[in-house]
């Protein structure tokens, strides 16, 4: 009897190593031509897989363009949830591109003809906030998902999906949380909340808490600058606008972890002890959470899942394009760190 194909065999003809051959045939992460590669000896070799089996016969082979609105400049969030795409792509032998649209340089024909010319059957958009710059993508009539969005309203009849973290519940439950144990009130939001939608979730989720809790609350207790002139990243310039506020806030709602950090350092700065005087949180659970001292209680959403779940619903929204317009949630989870750990 014939000795069946192994993945040693396969990686022998092809001078790999095994580990390679078992992640390309197992839909993990390769580069697309060794990929290629390894699936053609397979067959060639009549390689029993079910894994080969469905790559090669399973569904359409779909052309996913990837188009973030700018350099993605916080690798520390965005390289696992592009990985994801990447993986989530391969497994199911989807060709991904990618595309960066850079802001007013990039004249929109430039995007309309690339994708065009690709034959793209769906767009993932990353990163893309600026709402005419939304509203001429989603009407070129392609299937899109978007990773966050513009916090505007965008006017169109034609339907397209969001994906995003659970950001107003997450910051609302936080509030409760901390003026339970804490019987604390004055909260203050930092961040440019008109930035994209999820910071503007956040905000809201951070008004709804605070009256849920019968607190008040004024416009000029946050720290709502225009990210466009304004530098989270200078703790120095965070310290001024601290000093502008009528009073201290016993907690900083802040729109990300590099916000918080900068909080942090900045209260630092103006010698407020945090958390013994006043408490800091961030969203997106990334490094500078971890780095900053003391350590930044934030919320975390797994980001893996995230990128499934971006390819899921663009996949559904290409074979079903009329479908309507989904908002989808993905739910967070808190960690809890020293920036809200007050001992008392």
């Amino acid at each position: 009897m014939k000795r069946a194909v192994t993945i040693k065999d396969i990686a022998e003809q092809l001078n790999l190593s095994r580990n390679t051959v078992a992640k390309a045939l197992n839909g993990q992460y390769v580069p697309e031509s060794t990929r290629e590669l390894v699936l053609r000896k397979a067959q060639e070799m009549k390689y029993k897989s079910l894994n080969v089996n469905r790559i090669e016969s399973g569904g359409k082979k779909y052309r996913i363009l990837l188009v973030s609105g700018k350099p993605l400049n916080n690798m520390n969030y965005f390289v696992p949830l592009i990985k994801s795409i990447e993986n989530n792509c391969f497994k199911k032998n989807y060709e991904l591109f990618q595309y960066t649209h850079n802001g007013d340089k990039t004249p929109f024909k430039e995007v309309s003809d690339y994708i065009g010319d690709l034959k793209a059957d769906g767009i993932v958009a990353i990163e893309c906030f600026d709402k005419d710059f939304i509203y001429k993508l989603v009407n070129l009539g392609k299937p899109v998902c978007f990773n966050d969005f513009s916090p505007s309203e965008i006017k169109t009849d034609k339907n397209y999906d969001i994906i995003s973290a659970n950001d107003s519940q997450s910051i609302y439950n936080i509030v409760r949380a901390l003026h339970k144990k804490y019987k604390i009130t004055r909260f203050s939001f930092v961040g440019d909340n008109r930035h994209c939608k999820s910071f503007q979730e956040r905000y809201n989720g951070m008004l709804t808490g605070i009256l849920s809790i019968g607190a008040a609350h004024a416009r000029s207790e946050d720290i709502l600058c225009s990210d466009a002139t304004f530098n989270y990243g200078d703790f120095n310039a965070i310290k001024t606008e601290i000093l502008k506020l009528k009073y201290r806030p016993d907690c900083f709602i802040c729109c990300n972890d590099f916000v918080a950090r900068g909080v942090c350092n900045a209260l630092k700065a103006l010698d407020v002890a945090v958390p013994q005087n006043a408490l800091a949180v961030g969203f997106d659970n990334v490094s500078e959470a971890v780095a900053s001292v003391p350590s930044v209680t934030t919320f975390s959403v797994n980001k893996e899942f995230l990128g499934t779940e971006t390819i899921r619903t663009l996949i559904n929204r290409i074979e079903n394009p009329d479908a309507p317009s989904r908002i989808i949630t993905v739910s967070t989870a808190l960690i809890a760190r020293d920036s809200t750990n007050r001992i008392i």
